[in-house]
């Protein structure tokens, strides 16, 4: 019984290791491969007009270039792509903040994004 008891224990520490060492190896940049983002008006996103709504956003790499797609989700229809730098932070983020800008036309323009957790900020490109 005691032996069962050890080999279950045991088991289950093998387990938890090698989950966060599969998160650790999918994440080597700090930062989530899927994020949710509400946008709570209209927003332009890598040049493409979002509806406001919910979207999953997914982290990608093309080479060494980092990519953010944008996914509708929850009856939002949309989808959009944009280039993005990772710029360092000091220490995890404590909380999920997005930064706008408006433009000519008065829409929302998305250029910045941190993700609570992740050890790195999104500045995206026009």
């Amino acid at each position: 019984m005691r032996r069962q008891c050890f080999v279950m224990m045991m088991t289950i520490a093998l387990i938890l290791c090698t989950a966060a060492l599969v998160q650790a190896t999918d994440n080597p940049m700090g930062v989530a491969n899927k994020q949710t983002i509400v946008f709570n008006n209209p927003t332009l996103v890598g040049g493409t007009l979002l509806p406001a709504g919910q979207y999953q956003v997914l982290h990608q790499m093309d080479g060494t270039q980092h990519i953010m797609v944008f996914k509708g989700v929850q009856g939002t229809k949309g989808e959009a792509k944009a280039k993005c730098t990772l710029v360092p932070l000091s220490e995890k983020a404590k909380q999920t903040e997005q930064r706008y800008t408006e433009n000519a036309k008065n829409e929302h323009v998305l250029q910045e994004m941190t993700f609570r957790g992740d050890t790195a900020k999104h500045i995206l490109e026009p």
